[in-house]
């Protein structure tokens, strides 16, 4: 019998000793993923203060921004401005939004207090990613057709602000241009579905006038109704040794401006927005810079720090009833 318990006694500490190799294992593993993940210019990047961030919550940033798009040749940055100004000073302040840059991947809004925020002070709607760069780009982006009477539901919620809030005219006065570029596609090569987009543009001889912005769209397919639609936009300004990308988040969220060293940096920033992703089996989400495909947007794995919490809590708990285990 005594035997038979140091046998049972033996085989429960082995137990517990493989479940802790296990574990640790795992955190080993998790944590080369996440350095194999980052790209060696993101951690010069990092060194160097960029990538950075900000939501414009102030007059610093926000004139250090719109400064930037004038010299860059964007439309209408004083409308811009207002736009900017009016969010920060209503949404911004009841969400408490910082004039300062901060590093973007910890650059986190509460959505309730923004919304809150603007509903108090505005009887109509906010702006979205969409209309903003639409504003911004005014004048450098042509058309050769546009598509009439636009009939679409995805839009839905741009159209009913652009038909009736006044300080949308400029966006109204070219509303097929609008709902052409941005509304639902229909997707006519299943293996191919990053085509769409791209033959839109080209079969609607969009073009942009300028060697610095370019319009940067994620393209969203909707497997159910077999259609993709831009999702996000942003415009993307072009430096010497750096990328600025100004956009807005969606309606009643925060107007952002980032700066990263690569265009594969601020991909990976986007990555971590989950909204951007459906089911894994669908296609997409795709990347464009006006209507060229860059790359599907990929959804990164789960972060270091969280796998190694979920480890720690696990060895705590296998060591701390060890005594009740042998």
């Amino acid at each position: 019998m005594k035997r038979q318990n140091n046998t049972t006694l033996s085989a429960k500490i082995c137990a517990v000793i493989l479940l802790s190799s296990m574990v640790l294992s795992a955190c080993a593993d998790t944590q080369m993923t996440q350095e194999q993940k980052i790209p060696a210019d993101t951690q010069t990047a990092q060194e160097q203060k960029i990538p950075a961030a900000t939501y414009m919550g102030g007059d610093n940033t926000s004139a250090e921004v719109c400064k930037a798009l004038k010299d860059a040749g964007a439309s209408h940055v004083d409308v811009f401005q207002d736009w900017v100004t009016d969010f920060a000073d209503s949404a911004g302040k009841n969400e408490k939004l910082e004039d300062n840059w901060s590093d973007p991947r910890k650059l986190k809004a509460d959505t309730g207090k923004c919304m809150d925020g603007w509903e108090q002070n505005h009887d109509y709607s906010d702006t979205d990613c969409r209309m903003t760069a639409f504003l911004l780009l005014d004048g450098m982006l042509t058309a050769e057709s546009t598509e009439k009477k636009y009939k679409g539901t995805y839009l839905m919620f741009d159209t009913d602000a652009i038909d009736n809030v006044d300080r949308y005219e400029i966006i109204k006065k070219k509303k097929d241009m609008f709902t052409t570029l941005y509304g639902e596609k229909k997707v006519t090569d299943n293996k191919h579905p990053e085509t769409t987009f791209s033959n839109n543009w080209k079969d609607h001889g969009f073009h942009i006038d300028s060697d610095r912005i370019s319009l940067l769209s994620i393209v969203i397919s909707d497997p159910d109704s077999d259609v993709v639609f831009v999702g996000h936009t942003g415009i993307l300004i072009k430096y010497s040794d750096y990328y600025l990308f100004v956009e807005k988040i969606a309606f009643e969220q925060p107007y952002q401006a980032t700066k990263v060293r690569t265009i594969d940096e601020l991909l990976h920033i986007l990555s971590l927005r989950p909204e951007y992703f459906g089911d894994e089996e669908e296609a997409g989400p795709f990347v464009y810079a006006n209507g060229k495909y860059l790359q599907t947007l990929k959804k990164p794995r789960a972060s270091r720090a969280k796998s190694r919490t979920a480890s720690s809590v696990i060895l705590f708990a296998i060591f701390i009833n060890l005594p009740q285990i042998i």
